[in-house]
């Protein structure tokens, strides 16, 4: 129970959330903190990992996956050519991040897949946002373009900052701490655009 809490904890304060409120899950599934088990269809949760570390990746992943996308639009509709150059160079530094992320939750023992699929999330735009900044063009894309990054950018310096207070696994929060760095320079270079 007090893995759940601290799971629910984390995603709370990562702002993850749906209008309903979702009931818990069956007793018969297994959560990221299970402990280590060699029963068929149970997780085998490397024991270095804590919920906080589990519940880190298992939300930067998919913030990382749809700011890929937003990205890609950027490279190809910003009408500011300093905001087209910027766009790539975070896409560049995302996908390897994506990659360690996934190394990470490979390494950590969690299944492939996203918990928080359909869910609002704090520094993620939702789908018809997506929708909507895709059909957008001009100063008004850039404007709204830097809104969202920015965004995404701050909450995910806050993510790793709760990690480096509540993780457990040594280089998850290494990861963590690194991304905070490279998150808060990328701020001072949008702001400077």
């Amino acid at each position: 129970m007090k893995a759940l809490a601290a799971l629910a904890l984390l995603a709370a304060l990562a702002g993850c959330g749906s209008p309903t409120v979702a009931a818990p899950p069956p007793a018969a599934t297994p959560t990221p903190s299970a402990p280590a088990s060699t029963q068929p269809g149970e997780l085998k949760i490397d024991p270095s990992f804590n919920s906080e570390d589990l519940a880190w990746i298992e939300l930067m992943i998919p913030m990382d996956d749809q700011l890929l996308r937003v990205l890609a639009m950027a490279e190809q509709q910003a009408s500011d050519p300093a905001i087209r150059a910027f766009a790539t160079s975070v896409a560049d530094g995302h996908r390897t991040e994506l990659e360690q992320l996934k190394e990470t939750r490979t390494r950590s023992g969690l299944p492939i897949r996203n918990p928080h699929e359909g869910h609002d999330m704090l520094g993620m735009m939702t789908e018809p946002e997506i929708v909507a900044l895709g059909k957008t063009s001009g100063a008004a894309f850039d404007q709204l373009f830097v809104k969202n990054l920015k965004e995404h950018l701050d909450e995910t310096i806050v993510m790793a900052g709760n990690l480096g207070k509540m993780g457990k696994d040594p280089r998850t929060k290494e990861f963590a701490a690194a991304i905070a760095v490279s998150r808060a320079a990328q701020v001072k270079e949008l702001a400077a655009l």
